[in-house]
Protein backbone atom coordinates (compact mmCIF):
# COMPACT_ATOMS: atom_id res chain seq x y z
CA UNK A 1 0.00 0.00 0.00
CA UNK A 2 2.93 1.85 0.89
CA UNK A 3 4.97 1.60 -2.51
CA UNK A 4 1.53 2.21 -4.39
CA UNK A 5 0.84 5.97 -2.66
CA UNK A 6 4.35 6.35 -3.75
CA UNK A 7 4.03 6.02 -7.18
CA UNK A 8 0.46 7.30 -7.22
CA UNK A 9 2.47 10.38 -6.08
CA UNK A 10 4.87 11.05 -8.41
CA UNK A 11 2.32 9.97 -11.69
CA UNK A 12 0.23 12.75 -9.96
CA UNK A 13 3.49 14.85 -10.35
CA UNK A 14 4.78 14.73 -12.59
CA UNK A 15 1.25 14.98 -14.47
CA UNK A 16 1.19 18.55 -12.65
CA UNK A 17 4.75 19.99 -12.93
CA UNK A 18 4.56 20.63 -16.94
CA UNK A 19 1.30 22.78 -16.30
CA UNK A 20 3.35 25.18 -14.01
CA UNK A 21 6.57 25.18 -15.74
CA UNK A 22 4.44 26.21 -18.93
CA UNK A 23 3.09 28.61 -17.19
CA UNK A 24 5.80 30.43 -15.93
CA UNK A 25 8.02 30.18 -19.31
CA UNK A 26 5.11 31.78 -20.86
CA UNK A 27 4.46 34.26 -18.57
CA UNK A 28 8.05 35.14 -18.50
CA UNK A 29 7.94 35.24 -22.72
CA UNK A 30 5.01 37.51 -22.72
CA UNK A 31 5.66 39.43 -19.49
CA UNK A 32 5.31 43.50 -19.46
CA UNK A 33 5.69 45.77 -16.65
CA UNK A 34 3.11 46.82 -15.04
CA UNK A 35 2.85 50.18 -14.79
CA UNK A 36 5.20 52.46 -13.18
CA UNK A 37 7.39 50.75 -10.33
CA UNK A 38 7.10 51.74 -6.61
CA UNK A 39 10.55 51.19 -4.75
CA UNK A 40 9.81 48.40 -3.17
CA UNK A 41 11.28 45.31 -2.63
CA UNK A 42 10.57 41.48 -2.16
CA UNK A 43 12.94 38.97 -0.78
CA UNK A 44 12.89 35.44 -0.92
CA UNK A 45 14.42 33.80 1.94
CA UNK A 46 14.57 30.57 3.63
CA UNK A 47 17.23 31.78 6.31
CA UNK A 48 14.66 31.87 9.30
CA UNK A 49 10.82 30.94 9.99
CA UNK A 50 8.74 33.50 11.86
CA UNK A 51 8.63 31.67 14.50
CA UNK A 52 12.43 31.55 14.71
CA UNK A 53 12.80 35.27 14.11
CA UNK A 54 10.81 36.45 17.14
CA UNK A 55 12.25 33.73 19.61
CA UNK A 56 15.91 34.51 18.90
CA UNK A 57 15.41 38.12 18.41
CA UNK A 58 16.22 38.77 14.71
CA UNK A 59 13.65 41.13 14.40
CA UNK A 60 16.45 43.99 12.86
CA UNK A 61 17.90 41.19 9.95
CA UNK A 62 14.21 41.68 8.15
CA UNK A 63 13.69 45.16 9.39
CA UNK A 64 16.92 46.35 8.11
CA UNK A 65 15.72 45.34 4.71
CA UNK A 66 14.04 48.97 4.26
CA UNK A 67 17.57 50.18 4.13
CA UNK A 68 16.13 52.83 6.70
CA UNK A 69 12.93 54.29 4.41
CA UNK A 70 14.93 53.73 1.42
CA UNK A 71 12.27 50.93 0.16
CA UNK A 72 8.59 52.15 1.06
CA UNK A 73 7.40 48.37 2.23
CA UNK A 74 9.26 44.93 2.24
CA UNK A 75 7.61 42.03 1.29
CA UNK A 76 10.24 38.86 2.97
CA UNK A 77 8.67 35.13 1.70
CA UNK A 78 9.73 31.87 3.27
CA UNK A 79 8.17 29.31 0.29
CA UNK A 80 8.29 26.60 2.35
CA UNK A 81 8.69 27.74 6.53
CA UNK A 82 7.01 24.46 7.88
CA UNK A 83 9.66 22.87 6.81
CA UNK A 84 10.70 23.27 10.09
CA UNK A 85 8.08 21.95 11.79
CA UNK A 86 5.96 24.69 13.54
CA UNK A 87 4.99 24.54 17.62
CA UNK A 88 1.41 24.98 16.32
CA UNK A 89 1.23 21.25 14.69
CA UNK A 90 -1.90 22.43 12.80
CA UNK A 91 0.07 25.32 10.72
CA UNK A 92 1.88 22.45 8.55
CA UNK A 93 -0.71 22.84 5.95
CA UNK A 94 -2.49 24.69 4.20
CA UNK A 95 -2.26 28.72 2.16
CA UNK A 96 0.65 30.81 2.63
CA UNK A 97 0.00 33.11 5.53
CA UNK A 98 1.28 37.12 5.84
CA UNK A 99 2.08 38.14 8.99
CA UNK A 100 2.83 42.45 9.14
CA UNK A 101 5.78 42.81 11.44
CA UNK A 102 6.33 46.64 11.14
CA UNK A 103 4.78 49.17 9.19
CA UNK A 104 7.17 48.92 6.60
CA UNK A 105 7.75 44.96 6.70
CA UNK A 106 5.52 42.13 6.17
CA UNK A 107 6.13 37.91 6.13
CA UNK A 108 4.22 35.61 4.10
CA UNK A 109 5.25 32.13 4.72
CA UNK A 110 4.22 28.77 2.51
CA UNK A 111 3.32 25.17 3.57
CA UNK A 112 5.37 22.13 3.17
CA UNK A 113 1.81 21.19 2.18
CA UNK A 114 -1.23 22.29 0.68
CA UNK A 115 -3.67 20.10 1.91
CA UNK A 116 -3.89 18.36 5.30
CA UNK A 117 -5.71 15.49 3.30
CA UNK A 118 -2.86 14.96 1.26
CA UNK A 119 -0.63 14.26 4.11
CA UNK A 120 -0.12 11.14 2.30
CA UNK A 121 1.23 12.49 -0.84
CA UNK A 122 3.70 14.56 0.13
CA UNK A 123 5.29 15.36 -3.20
CA UNK A 124 2.25 16.41 -4.91
CA UNK A 125 0.96 18.28 -1.88
CA UNK A 126 4.30 20.04 -1.61
CA UNK A 127 3.42 20.78 -5.55
CA UNK A 128 0.20 22.35 -4.78
CA UNK A 129 1.68 24.68 -2.18
CA UNK A 130 4.07 26.02 -4.18
CA UNK A 131 1.58 26.84 -6.86
CA UNK A 132 0.08 28.57 -3.89
CA UNK A 133 3.09 30.92 -3.33
CA UNK A 134 4.05 31.52 -6.88
CA UNK A 135 0.56 32.59 -7.55
CA UNK A 136 0.51 34.70 -4.52
CA UNK A 137 4.06 36.17 -5.58
CA UNK A 138 2.28 37.06 -9.04
CA UNK A 139 -0.62 38.98 -7.29
CA UNK A 140 1.54 40.65 -5.29
CA UNK A 141 4.76 42.04 -7.52
CA UNK A 142 1.30 43.33 -10.40
CA UNK A 143 -0.69 44.57 -7.48
CA UNK A 144 1.91 46.29 -4.99
CA UNK A 145 3.86 47.41 -8.41
CA UNK A 146 6.97 46.21 -6.64
CA UNK A 147 10.37 47.27 -8.59
CA UNK A 148 12.78 44.32 -7.35
CA UNK A 149 12.83 41.17 -5.90
CA UNK A 150 15.70 39.41 -4.19
CA UNK A 151 16.55 36.14 -3.53
CA UNK A 152 18.89 34.21 -1.03
CA UNK A 153 20.63 31.52 -2.29
CA UNK A 154 21.53 30.68 -6.06
CA UNK A 155 19.50 27.47 -6.34
CA UNK A 156 15.37 26.83 -5.65
CA UNK A 157 15.08 30.61 -4.55
CA UNK A 158 16.66 32.09 -7.39
CA UNK A 159 15.03 30.13 -9.90
CA UNK A 160 11.34 31.28 -8.27
CA UNK A 161 13.28 35.26 -8.17
CA UNK A 162 14.14 34.92 -11.89
CA UNK A 163 10.46 33.88 -12.89
CA UNK A 164 9.11 36.44 -11.11
CA UNK A 165 11.92 39.13 -12.17
CA UNK A 166 10.70 38.46 -16.06
CA UNK A 167 7.71 37.91 -15.85
CA UNK A 168 7.09 42.10 -14.75
CA UNK A 169 10.65 42.88 -16.45
CA UNK A 170 11.85 44.17 -12.80
CA UNK A 171 15.57 43.43 -11.62
CA UNK A 172 16.53 40.58 -10.13
CA UNK A 173 19.04 40.64 -7.50
CA UNK A 174 20.52 37.82 -5.12
CA UNK A 175 22.70 37.91 -1.49
CA UNK A 176 24.80 35.26 -1.61
CA UNK A 177 25.76 34.35 2.41
CA UNK A 178 28.03 30.81 1.91
CA UNK A 179 30.44 29.63 -0.62
CA UNK A 180 28.40 26.64 -1.54
CA UNK A 181 31.87 25.12 -3.21
CA UNK A 182 33.42 24.74 -0.37
CA UNK A 183 30.53 23.76 1.36
CA UNK A 184 30.51 20.91 -0.39
CA UNK A 185 34.52 20.34 -0.75
CA UNK A 186 34.10 20.17 3.28
CA UNK A 187 31.20 18.03 4.05
CA UNK A 188 30.13 16.39 0.99
CA UNK A 189 26.25 17.83 1.55
CA UNK A 190 24.57 19.60 -0.82
CA UNK A 191 22.41 22.67 -0.57
CA UNK A 192 18.91 21.16 -1.61
CA UNK A 193 19.78 17.48 -1.45
CA UNK A 194 16.43 16.27 -1.29
CA UNK A 195 15.35 18.80 -4.56
CA UNK A 196 18.25 18.65 -6.45
CA UNK A 197 20.07 15.36 -5.64
CA UNK A 198 23.49 15.84 -7.51
CA UNK A 199 26.27 18.61 -7.25
CA UNK A 200 26.03 18.54 -11.04
CA UNK A 201 22.64 19.40 -11.22
CA UNK A 202 23.49 22.23 -8.18
CA UNK A 203 26.32 23.69 -10.16
CA UNK A 204 23.91 24.21 -13.51
CA UNK A 205 21.36 25.65 -11.51
CA UNK A 206 23.53 28.06 -9.80
CA UNK A 207 25.60 28.94 -13.01
CA UNK A 208 22.18 30.03 -14.95
CA UNK A 209 20.88 31.71 -12.31
CA UNK A 210 23.98 33.58 -10.90
CA UNK A 211 24.92 34.81 -14.33
CA UNK A 212 21.36 36.22 -15.14
CA UNK A 213 21.12 38.51 -12.02
CA UNK A 214 21.35 42.41 -12.24
CA UNK A 215 22.79 42.85 -8.83
CA UNK A 216 25.28 39.80 -7.05
CA UNK A 217 26.03 40.98 -3.41
CA UNK A 218 28.28 38.79 -1.48
CA UNK A 219 27.91 38.36 2.75
CA UNK A 220 31.69 39.31 2.52
CA UNK A 221 34.75 38.37 -0.51
CA UNK A 222 34.74 34.99 -0.23
CA UNK A 223 31.16 34.65 -1.35
CA UNK A 224 31.29 37.01 -3.52
CA UNK A 225 34.35 35.68 -5.05
CA UNK A 226 32.71 32.07 -4.88
CA UNK A 227 29.83 33.65 -7.39
CA UNK A 228 31.42 35.59 -9.79
CA UNK A 229 33.93 32.71 -10.04
CA UNK A 230 30.31 30.25 -11.22
CA UNK A 231 29.02 33.13 -13.64
CA UNK A 232 27.81 36.49 -11.67
CA UNK A 233 29.23 39.56 -13.62
CA UNK A 234 32.30 41.97 -11.91
CA UNK A 235 30.29 44.83 -13.10
CA UNK A 236 26.95 44.32 -11.61
CA UNK A 237 28.61 42.81 -8.19
CA UNK A 238 29.33 44.40 -4.58
CA UNK A 239 29.60 43.07 -0.59
CA UNK A 240 26.22 43.67 1.36
CA UNK A 241 28.20 42.90 4.86
CA UNK A 242 26.30 41.86 7.59
CA UNK A 243 26.59 44.94 10.52
CA UNK A 244 23.09 46.21 9.58
CA UNK A 245 21.27 42.81 10.16
CA UNK A 246 23.47 42.58 13.83
CA UNK A 247 20.87 43.88 16.78
CA UNK A 248 21.50 46.84 18.31
CA UNK A 249 22.64 45.00 21.58
CA UNK A 250 25.78 44.17 20.35
CA UNK A 251 26.86 47.63 19.41
CA UNK A 252 26.31 49.00 23.02
CA UNK A 253 29.50 49.61 24.48
CA UNK A 254 30.39 46.73 27.43
CA UNK A 255 29.73 49.06 30.39
CA UNK A 256 26.25 49.96 28.84
CA UNK A 257 25.02 46.24 28.67
CA UNK A 258 23.03 44.41 31.52
CA UNK A 259 24.96 42.53 33.95
CA UNK A 260 25.13 38.97 32.93
CA UNK A 261 25.45 37.81 36.95
CA UNK A 262 21.96 36.26 36.77
CA UNK A 263 23.26 34.24 33.14
CA UNK A 264 26.26 32.77 34.08
CA UNK A 265 24.71 31.45 37.38
CA UNK A 266 22.45 29.85 35.65
CA UNK A 267 24.86 28.20 33.78
CA UNK A 268 27.49 27.34 36.71
CA UNK A 269 29.52 29.92 35.20
CA UNK A 270 29.92 32.65 37.79
CA UNK A 271 33.77 31.38 39.25
CA UNK A 272 34.68 29.64 36.28
CA UNK A 273 36.69 30.82 33.18
CA UNK A 274 34.91 29.94 29.61
CA UNK A 275 35.06 29.75 25.84
CA UNK A 276 32.30 30.76 23.57
CA UNK A 277 31.14 29.34 20.19
CA UNK A 278 28.36 30.60 18.80
CA UNK A 279 27.30 28.00 15.72
CA UNK A 280 24.69 25.65 14.34
CA UNK A 281 25.85 22.31 15.50
CA UNK A 282 25.90 21.00 12.31
CA UNK A 283 28.69 18.86 10.44
CA UNK A 284 30.18 21.94 8.34
CA UNK A 285 31.05 24.21 11.70
CA UNK A 286 33.15 21.63 13.12
CA UNK A 287 32.56 22.58 16.56
CA UNK A 288 33.64 19.13 17.41
CA UNK A 289 37.46 21.00 17.51
CA UNK A 290 36.11 23.08 20.10
CA UNK A 291 35.81 19.95 22.15
CA UNK A 292 39.63 18.68 21.14
CA UNK A 293 40.71 22.66 21.78
CA UNK A 294 38.83 22.28 25.34
CA UNK A 295 40.28 18.83 25.98
CA UNK A 296 44.03 19.94 25.26
CA UNK A 297 43.72 23.10 27.51
CA UNK A 298 42.46 21.57 30.54
CA UNK A 299 45.43 18.67 29.93
CA UNK A 300 48.13 21.03 29.92
CA UNK A 301 46.91 22.17 33.23
CA UNK A 302 44.65 25.22 32.20
CA UNK A 303 40.85 25.10 33.46
CA UNK A 304 38.40 26.12 30.76
CA UNK A 305 34.59 25.34 30.63
CA UNK A 306 33.61 25.36 26.88
CA UNK A 307 29.92 27.31 26.30
CA UNK A 308 28.37 25.77 23.30
CA UNK A 309 25.72 28.66 22.06
CA UNK A 310 23.50 26.99 19.17
CA UNK A 311 21.74 23.47 18.21
CA UNK A 312 22.09 20.95 15.26
CA UNK A 313 21.64 17.98 13.89
CA UNK A 314 24.91 16.73 15.77
CA UNK A 315 24.73 17.41 19.01
CA UNK A 316 24.25 14.05 20.48
CA UNK A 317 27.35 13.23 18.01
CA UNK A 318 29.19 15.87 20.53
CA UNK A 319 27.80 14.75 23.98
CA UNK A 320 29.26 11.03 23.24
CA UNK A 321 32.14 12.93 22.29
CA UNK A 322 32.50 15.36 25.38
CA UNK A 323 31.88 11.67 27.53
CA UNK A 324 35.03 9.76 25.22
CA UNK A 325 37.29 13.24 26.00
CA UNK A 326 36.14 12.97 29.45
CA UNK A 327 34.97 16.84 29.36
CA UNK A 328 31.43 16.47 30.10
CA UNK A 329 32.10 18.34 32.78
CA UNK A 330 33.45 20.75 30.75
CA UNK A 331 31.35 21.57 28.20
CA UNK A 332 27.65 23.05 28.18
CA UNK A 333 25.10 23.03 25.66
CA UNK A 334 23.39 26.36 25.83
CA UNK A 335 21.19 25.89 22.92
CA UNK A 336 19.73 28.54 20.53
CA UNK A 337 19.51 32.05 22.70
CA UNK A 338 18.41 35.12 21.93
CA UNK A 339 20.39 38.27 20.78
CA UNK A 340 19.93 39.86 24.12
CA UNK A 341 21.37 37.09 26.13
CA UNK A 342 24.05 37.01 23.66
CA UNK A 343 25.13 40.37 23.81
CA UNK A 344 25.29 40.02 28.15
CA UNK A 345 27.24 36.95 28.45
CA UNK A 346 29.94 37.49 25.71
CA UNK A 347 32.15 39.75 27.01
CA UNK A 348 32.54 37.66 30.31
CA UNK A 349 33.77 35.02 27.94
CA UNK A 350 37.76 34.72 28.32
CA UNK A 351 37.94 33.79 24.52
CA UNK A 352 35.75 33.33 21.83
CA UNK A 353 37.06 30.09 19.20
CA UNK A 354 35.36 30.40 16.23
CA UNK A 355 36.20 27.06 14.26
CA UNK A 356 33.53 28.25 11.28
CA UNK A 357 31.40 31.50 12.64
CA UNK A 358 29.57 33.52 9.70
CA UNK A 359 27.20 36.24 11.29
CA UNK A 360 27.98 35.00 14.69
CA UNK A 361 31.52 36.03 14.48
CA UNK A 362 30.50 39.69 14.24
CA UNK A 363 28.55 39.90 17.35
CA UNK A 364 31.92 38.17 19.21
CA UNK A 365 33.84 40.58 17.54
CA UNK A 366 31.82 43.55 18.82
CA UNK A 367 32.00 41.88 22.14
CA UNK A 368 35.62 43.00 22.54
CA UNK A 369 36.53 39.31 23.61
CA UNK A 370 39.99 38.11 22.13
CA UNK A 371 39.01 35.52 19.11
CA UNK A 372 41.26 32.48 17.68
CA UNK A 373 39.65 31.21 14.37
CA UNK A 374 40.13 28.99 11.52
CA UNK A 375 41.26 30.63 7.88
CA UNK A 376 38.29 29.99 6.20
CA UNK A 377 35.52 31.76 4.66
CA UNK A 378 35.49 35.37 5.46
CA UNK A 379 37.02 35.15 8.99
CA UNK A 380 40.27 36.05 7.58
CA UNK A 381 38.44 39.63 6.65
CA UNK A 382 38.38 40.75 10.21
CA UNK A 383 40.77 38.25 11.91
CA UNK A 384 44.31 39.18 11.64
CA UNK A 385 47.42 37.17 13.59
CA UNK A 386 48.72 39.84 16.20
CA UNK A 387 46.34 42.85 14.90
CA UNK A 388 42.75 41.42 15.77
CA UNK A 389 42.97 37.99 16.98
CA UNK A 390 44.75 34.83 15.70
CA UNK A 391 44.42 33.22 12.42
CA UNK A 392 44.90 29.41 12.45
CA UNK A 393 45.24 27.19 9.58
CA UNK A 394 42.09 25.41 8.63
CA UNK A 395 41.56 22.26 11.15
CA UNK A 396 44.62 23.11 13.14
CA UNK A 397 42.92 22.31 16.39
CA UNK A 398 46.06 21.83 18.37
CA UNK A 399 47.67 25.39 17.30
CA UNK A 400 44.46 26.55 18.41
CA UNK A 401 44.39 25.11 21.32
CA UNK A 402 48.04 26.12 21.97
CA UNK A 403 46.60 30.14 20.64
CA UNK A 404 43.80 29.38 23.96
CA UNK A 405 46.63 28.60 26.58
CA UNK A 406 48.71 31.72 24.60
CA UNK A 407 45.26 33.83 25.71
CA UNK A 408 45.30 32.44 29.33
CA UNK A 409 48.80 33.16 29.72
CA UNK A 410 49.06 36.58 28.52
CA UNK A 411 46.12 38.58 29.78
CA UNK A 412 47.39 41.65 28.79
CA UNK A 413 48.04 40.31 24.84
CA UNK A 414 44.19 38.79 25.56
CA UNK A 415 42.34 42.11 25.99
CA UNK A 416 44.86 43.50 23.49
CA UNK A 417 43.56 41.63 20.88
CA UNK A 418 40.06 41.63 22.00
CA UNK A 419 39.73 46.07 21.98
CA UNK A 420 41.27 45.91 18.82
CA UNK A 421 38.89 43.27 16.97
CA UNK A 422 35.83 45.84 18.58
CA UNK A 423 37.39 48.65 16.94
CA UNK A 424 37.74 47.19 13.80
CA UNK A 425 34.50 45.27 14.04
CA UNK A 426 32.86 48.99 14.44
CA UNK A 427 34.44 50.36 11.63
CA UNK A 428 33.49 47.15 8.54
CA UNK A 429 30.32 46.90 10.04
CA UNK A 430 28.95 50.27 10.58
CA UNK A 431 25.19 49.83 9.80
CA UNK A 432 24.82 53.16 8.63
CA UNK A 433 27.71 53.01 6.32
CA UNK A 434 26.57 49.72 4.96
CA UNK A 435 23.05 50.85 4.50
CA UNK A 436 24.05 54.10 2.34
CA UNK A 437 26.42 51.58 0.53
CA UNK A 438 23.09 49.67 -0.44
CA UNK A 439 20.98 52.31 -1.48
CA UNK A 440 23.81 53.59 -3.52
CA UNK A 441 23.63 50.17 -5.04
CA UNK A 442 20.15 49.78 -5.70
CA UNK A 443 20.61 53.44 -6.84
CA UNK A 444 23.22 51.78 -9.63
CA UNK A 445 20.53 48.75 -10.65
CA UNK A 446 17.84 50.82 -10.93
CA UNK A 447 19.44 53.67 -13.37
CA UNK A 448 21.31 50.77 -15.41
CA UNK A 449 17.61 48.57 -15.62
CA UNK A 450 15.11 51.42 -16.48
CA UNK A 451 17.01 53.97 -17.60
CA UNK A 452 15.06 57.20 -18.50
CA UNK A 453 12.28 56.19 -16.27
CA UNK A 454 11.40 58.22 -13.19
CA UNK A 455 11.72 55.77 -10.12
CA UNK A 456 11.43 57.93 -7.36
CA UNK A 457 7.92 57.56 -7.39
CA UNK A 458 6.28 61.34 -6.53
Amino acid sequence: MRYLRIIIDVMLTLTALPCLFIRIIIAAVIGRREGLPQIKLLVLDMAYTLEMIKKRQLQESITCRDLNGYFKHVWSVHPCATLIPPENVEDTYGEITETRLTEKHTIAEGKIGRYRALRNLPLLNFFLAQWNVYSYLNRLVKREKICVVRAGEPYYLSLWALAIARTYKIPCAIRVCINYDAFYKSTGHLAFPRLFRRRWVEKIIERFTLKRMDLVAGANQDNLKFAIANGARKEVSTVFRYGNLIHSAHFKDISERPSALPLLQELGLQQKKFSITISRLEELKHVDDVLRVIANVNANGFPLTGLLVGDGRIKEYLLEMAADLRISDKIIFAGNRDQEWLATILPHAVVVIAPFMGRALTEAALSGVPIVAYDIDWQSEIIQTGITGELIPYRDWKSMAATVIKYLEDPQYAIHMGANVRRVALEMMDPVKLNQHERNEYDKLFARYFFEMNYNNP
